[in-house]
């Protein structure tokens, strides 16, 4: 029963009490009666009241009992009066708070202890795991002190040199090395860096006897302790492979280096990655200048558009075979027969190529030569075989107009087959000195002289043309062993072409000079130059630009230049002129 009840309940059994008690002490009247019946619910009324006004804050302490009691312990009475009801809410506060931080500690220490259970098994874990990685690495594991004595080695290192694991335990780590090794590994240990980690290779001796390659990793696990950690790797089949590697690249080196062919290694975009010395040497380059140039770098500029489709089929087919032409460092052409591989990485993917390129330039000589003399003997057949009927065309026309023939037109119809007749045998002259060249009548010549011969003879033509000549010939210079017919055909062709090549006018400079010991003599025009392609092939037998040219006036001059000992040599620059060079040597007592 609550306590407001049990007050209302006694305040009313006391106002009967009362009210009985007046019964026999007043006079009983109607409003005493009303006023005795009234009295014990007006005690009851008053008691309720008092007992709510007093379980106020009982009530609130007990409610507060009640919460803190199921857990809660951040709630609290609060209450401020001065009485026993206070004093007991404070105390029970100040009990509620004291519970809350014991509560807070102990929270604090069952985590703490539940961090440290973690703790030890994850120890727990990675202690299991490093040992199983100890005791199924592939490589052998010593454990030993800064002394070398081993406390430790897991199974690998047992089968690896054939010991016992209490053999070990009892050979310091140093003395399973062999003697010549000890000195490198004791220097080793003493120049290791701030790690404390050091890596060499050095040689074990097995329980046998036997001495093996070994690959060392030592490392400190524990500083404080002096322990240190070693894992030794067998190198043997490695360095068997690497000495078997190194012999075969030097073979494979010594046989590319000496070889007389010329090789070379290219990366994926056509660089150079490795040239031999047969080619630096036969291009003129330094190996270090190679490196590192493109292919098309040193190819004759007339190929480059046939390369395309030569890298093109070598991509396809992974080889390709061409005969390319190739350019020294001085511009000298090269022709070569060419096989070039593709090489290809890991992945099969393209990284590069490797080539080798004969030098065929002898063979393309002989061959070319072989053709000139078969091309000699035709056009010598030919030339014995036109020069007789145009003979006797000419010798008719000749008769006809000493006979006389009548009429004007008809003598200069003559005149004109007579001309022609001479300009075939012109020609026929020329097919013969090219097919056979005469060996000339040799004497001691002024090549000064010859010169100034040679331009008097085309000086009037010349003028005509608006055709300047410039000499620049003022100091003497030896004399030269020639036929002087034939130097004076060859300046005679020289300074003709000079003038064709120059149609509006223009300027011949002809300089004379010394080169070394020899004698050059420059035909410097001002005309319309040759092209790079022209230049090629302008001393081939019937290779002309010109309309009406057979093809044989330099072809001649060459032969006769080479039979005198001497070279015939063009430079030119298209539109701005062109340069002829005669060297000879100079006469010999």
């Amino acid at each position: 029963m609550k306590i407001e009840a049990k007050i209302t309940i006694l305040f009313f059994v006391t106002g009967l009490f009362f009210a009985g008690i007046s019964v026999f002490l007043c006079q009983v009247t109607p409003r005493i009666i009303i006023l005795l019946v009234s009295m014990p619910f007006l005690m009851a009324l008053l008691g309720y009241i008092a007992s709510k006004v007093l379980s106020i804050p009982i009530n609130k302490l007990g409610k507060g009992v009640k919460i803190v009691s199921s857990g809660n312990l951040e709630y609290r009475v609060g209450m401020d009066s001065e009485d026993e009801v206070g004093e007991l809410s404070r105390e029970f506060d100040k009990i509620a708070e004291e519970l809350r931080e014991s509560k807070a500690t102990v929270d604090s220490l069952n985590r703490e202890i539940t961090k440290h259970e973690e703790m030890i098994r994850d120890l727990q874990a990675r202690e299991e795991h490093f040992r199983l990685l100890f005791e199924q690495s592939n490589d052998a594991v010593f454990i030993y002190d800064l002394d070398g004595n081993i406390t430790d080695v897991n199974d690998k290192a047992c089968e690896m040199l054939g010991y016992t694991k209490e053999m070990l335990l009892s050979i310091p780590f140093l003395q399973l090395q062999t003697e010549e090794e000890l000195t490198a590994s004791k220097h080793a240990t003493k120049t290791r860096g701030k790690t404390n980690a050091l890596r060499f290779e050095s040689k074990f001796v097995k329980a046998d006897g036997s001495v093996i390659d070994v690959e060392i990793s030592s490392s400190c696990v524990d500083l404080k302790k002096g322990m240190m950690q070693a894992i030794v790797a067998n190198i043997t089949e490695r360095k068997r492979l690497e000495k078997a590697l190194r012999e075969s690249e030097e073979k494979f080196r010594t046989f590319m280096e000496t070889a007389s062919d010329l090789m070379h290694m290219t990366d994926k975009d056509g660089n150079f990655t490795y040239v031999n010395e047969a080619m630096c040497n036969t291009l003129g380059y330094f190996k270090e200048e190679m490196i590192g140039m493109h292919i098309t770098d040193i190819m004759d500029k007339s190929i480059l558009p046939a390369f395309k489709g030569i890298h093109k089929r070598l991509m396809e087919k992974g080889e390709a075979v061409y005969e390319p032409v190739w350019e020294t460092k001085n511009r000298v052409e090269i022709y070569g027969e060419m096989k070039v591989s593709a090489i290809y990485d890991n992945n099969g993917d393209f990284a590069g190529t490797r080539g080798v390129f004969r030098d065929i330039s002898e063979r393309k000589k002989i061959e070319r030569s072989q053709r000139l003399a078969q091309l000699g003997k035709l056009a010598a057949d030919v030339a014995h075989e036109v020069n007789n009927p145009v003979m006797i065309i000419s010798g008719n026309a000749e008769l006809a107009l000493m006979e006389g023939v009548g009429s004007k037109k008809l003598e200069e119809t003559f005149k004109v087959i007579m001309a022609q007749c001479e300009q075939a045998r012109s020609i026929v002259k020329r097919l013969l000195m090219f097919s056979k060249p005469s060996k000339g009548d040799f004497k001691k010549v002024n090549i000064l002289d010859s010169i100034e011969l040679v331009v008097s003879l085309l000086e009037s033509q010349f003028t005509r043309k608006k055709i300047k000549v410039v000499k620049k010939m003022k100091f003497q210079v030896p004399e030269v062993r020639v036929d002087e017919k034939q130097i004076q055909e060859v300046f005679m062709n020289l300074l003709r072409n000079a003038s064709e090549a120059m149609p509006e006018g223009g300027t011949v400079t002809i300089t004379v000079s010394m080169e070394g010991a020899s004698i050059r003599v420059d035909f410097t025009d001002t005309g319309t130059g040759i092209s790079e392609s022209d230049m090629k092939l302008m001393f081939d037998p019937f290779f002309t630009t010109k309309e009406h040219g057979t093809g044989l006036g330099l072809s001649v001059c060459y032969g006769i230049m080479r039979a005198h000992g001497g070279d015939l040599r063009y430079e030119s620059t298209p539109g701005k002129g062109t340069t002829a060079t005669v060297i000879l040597p100079p006469a010999k007592d």
